[in-house]
């Protein structure tokens, strides 16, 4: 018998069907990572349960595919794949969504801590070179992550992660960002017009910061004031009278541009006091400021980078920020706060009491100032107990080694019932209103 007879050749590659199966196979992956998605803004909708979606892009694929062909290329996507997997439990959707793009559907992951974990995660199996062939190969990866905390479309939600996937290459390879997807604004041309609006204002100088006083109580002594953004066309056409731009701002990027356009104005203006005479060095400044400095990757050092560009002492700022905002962002909170301390900057607890976790805030974070939320200044002269939570306050504050600022002081009565119960700071219209730096300049006699 002939063995040739018997030997089977091995059929030339059809590379075209070879693709065609491959498209089918990406096609079916995409069909069941867009069902899951639309399952899990369902179960959002239906339970509050937030999840995560993470786009991960492989920076220098087009470098490998240059260098070593396309064949190994794909090959290097599959190993990433692979090592993708190895993050994933079995309720995961991991998808290669375009060729050195990923998606991650991650259903039990539901706060921004854990997303930055996982982002962490991944980016530590790029340290180390993929080895594909007889060839190592060393990668990074940028990655856009969108925490969904409110039902959106499908449309929706691919669109904040591809955003924040663009801010993370914005940064160089190799970075995250994190987008905490907000409830969609209602979409209307007005809606879009306030943004654009707003952002104009910042870009244009119109929005200003105002100082409002903080005295010591007992003795009337100017210690210093807190910063307040203020934009004079908006309250000229609110009913209220009240800063509506702010929670605009809040619920986009936009606020991080208005915080940063605030300090700056701020920083400059408290360097011409400090300046002016020698009894103003010893004036602060407060400002309440929106969580997301804390969580964004960077944003703590473009805060610093500002103060030490002015060339402010660090001791006599005082950074604000909310009670239940500390509490959503806890690990990286506390790592960023940390950050500001560590140079001298002060962090303050605002709206203290007003959530539902305050006396784990004292143990948890690292802080400085506790302001006291004004529903307990107004209700205090009525109320046995809210007047009993303000001594409460008081008394952990200063065993703790906190200074105590009381907000939404109204009256005479507050004033002398505050200094009654020993109360060190305070702050409200009956003190002073806020006031543009021409008033301030004319207080402090300049």
């Amino acid at each position: 018998m002939n063995k040739d007879r018997l030997s089977i050749q091995p059929r030339p590659r059809n590379t075209k069907l070879m693709n065609l199966a491959l498209s089918h196979s990406l096609r079916t992956q995409r069909a069941l990572f867009l069902t899951q998605l639309k399952s899990a803004l369902q179960l959002l909708q239906q339970t509050q349960q937030r999840f995560v979606l993470l786009l991960i892009k492989v920076d220098n694929i087009a470098d490998v595919e240059r260098n070593f062909g396309s064949e190994l290329s794909n090959k290097l996507i599959s190993t990433i794949r692979e090592h993708l997997l190895s993050l994933t439990s079995c309720n995961d959707c991991l998808v290669n969504l375009q060729g050195d793009e990923f998606a991650l559907l991650k259903t039990d992951i539901t706060d921004a801590d854990s997303a930055l974990d996982l982002a962490k995660e991944i980016q530590s199996q790029f340290r180390f070179s993929f080895q594909v062939n007889h060839y190592k190969i060393l990668c990074s990866s940028s990655i856009g992550i969108s925490l969904q905390q409110a039902p959106h479309s499908v449309s929706q939600v691919l669109k904040d992660a591809d955003i924040a996937l663009k801010n993370a290459q914005q940064q160089g390879l190799g970075h995250y960002h994190l987008s905490t997807a907000l409830p969609s604004p209602v979409k209307n041309t007005q809606a879009i017009q306030q943004q654009d609006k707003l952002t104009h204002a910042i870009i244009n100088n119109d929005i200003l910061p105002y100082y409002q006083p903080i005295i010591q109580l007992n003795s009337n002594r100017l210690i210093g004031f807190e910063v307040i953004a203020h934009w004079h066309e908006e309250e000229q056409n609110s009913d209220k009278g009240d800063n509506n731009f702010i929670s605009l701002a809040e619920n986009t990027d936009i606020i991080i541009a208005l915080d940063l356009h605030i300090i700056n104005q701020a920083c400059l203006q408290l360097k011409k006091w400090h300046n002016s005479h020698v009894d103003n060095q010893q004036i602060i400044l407060t400002m309440n400021l929106s969580a997301k400095h804390l969580i964004l990757d960077g944003a703590v050092e473009h805060l610093i980078f500002i103060i030490q560009q002015q060339q402010i002492p660090p001791q006599r700022l005082v950074f604000e920020f909310r009670e239940h905002e500390f509490m959503a962002h806890n690990k990286f909170a506390i790592r960023a706060l940390e950050k500001l301390r560590q140079i001298g900057v002060q962090v303050g607890l605002d709206d203290f009491g007003n959530g539902f976790s305050s006396l784990n805030a004292f143990f948890q974070y690292p802080i400085d100032f506790v302001k006291i939320d004004s529903h307990f200044t107004n209700r205090m002269l009525m109320s046995k107990k809210d007047l009993s939570l303000i001594r409460v306050i008081r008394d952990i504050s200063h065993d703790m080694g906190f200074k105590v600022i009381v907000e939404g002081i109204n009256n005479p009565q507050q004033h002398a019932k505050l200094i009654e119960l020993g109360c060190e700071f305070g702050q409200g219209n009956y003190i002073a209103q806020p006031m543009d730096y021409r008033q301030v300049n004319r207080l402090l006699e300049l």
